[in-house]
């Protein structure tokens, strides 16, 4: 099997929340995994709204909440397949952001046996440029991921290589499609529109939530214009003032399956140092 085939065949795990309120993953909030996403991300709550706000306007704000200097969190990852069968991981995730703009997220799995001591880094430049490595133990090298790779399933969950960053907003068209109440929350729903045609995801429609300007769901669209991946975050709450994403799950509805996350132990400012994020110290 080749490095490629292995980084590809992987899997991922652990911790609690709190009742339903405002999560916090976005493709463009999304300064971590809890970024999505996220670009999976952390937020805290927003300043006075104003009526005239546009797509654009929105996504920046949400864009550019503080999020603390670091973070670091213990994750439970739960994989569910279409046929009901789950693969659990479990992973310690650490998160340093720079004065001059740039992150980096540092993953490492603990549990179980088959991806203990795998390690996954992600450096960001100010300008949003990502370089991305892993390290297997059953190589015992690093390897890079590339860029033919960032939209391949990350450790074999619902969550790709390209989920783990954020993404720049003028790679993006945005329209405010008009508003919704979910769950007694009132969001704008609004239209994110991808100008790389490279990408697996052509648009994205979120719900973001008025108060805090965080994205509660969050449906992707593939090429075709049809829907395969549904994200929503379940359960948080304000820790060291942040509100913190505690329950995330995408589904992808093109092959059945589901991945859960949630984060317990979470901890902001603690101080981490930047020479932990280096991708020679993978592994070690």
């Amino acid at each position: 099997m080749n490095n490629c085939a292995q980084i590809a065949g992987a899997r991922a795990s652990r911790a609690p929340g709190k009742p339903a309120h405002c999560g916090a993953t976005t493709i463009f909030a999304a300064k971590s995994l809890f970024v999505l996403l996220f670009g999976l991300v952390l937020m805290i709550t927003a300043g006075a709204q104003t009526t005239s706000q546009s797509g654009y306007d929105i996504m920046k704000k949400a864009n550019d909440k503080p999020t603390g200097n670091d973070m670091t969190a213990n994750v439970l990852m739960k994989i569910t397949s279409k046929t009901g069968s789950v693969k659990t991981r479990e992973f310690v995730m650490y998160e340093l952001k720079q004065k001059d703009g740039s992150s980096s997220i540092l993953i490492k799995f603990l549990q179980p046996a088959d991806v203990k001591g795998t390690s996954f880094l992600t450096l960001e430049s100010g300008n949003g440029e990502k370089s991305q490595y892993i390290y297997l133990p059953s190589l015992k090298k690093v390897t890079r991921i590339a860029a033919s790779d960032k939209n391949k399933p990350f450790m074999g969950s619902d969550l790709t290589y390209d989920d783990f960053g954020s993404r720049k907003l003028d790679d993006y068209s945005f329209n405010l499609l008009g508003e919704e109440i979910l769950e007694g929350r009132a969001c704008w729903k609004i239209e994110s529109v991808s100008k790389d045609t490279s990408q697996s995801t052509s648009k994205i429609i979120s719900l973001v939530d008025k108060e805090s300007y965080i994205v509660l769901k969050a449906d992707f669209y593939d090429k075709t214009g049809a829907l395969y991946k549904q994200m929503a975050v379940q359960k948080s709450d304000k820790i060291s003032g942040f509100w913190t994403m505690l329950e995330l799950e995408m589904k992808n509805l093109s092959t059945g399956s589901s991945t859960s996350l949630k984060f317990d132990v979470v901890k902001y400012n603690t101080g981490l140092s930047p020479s932990m994020f280096s991708k020679d110290g993978l592994g070690k």
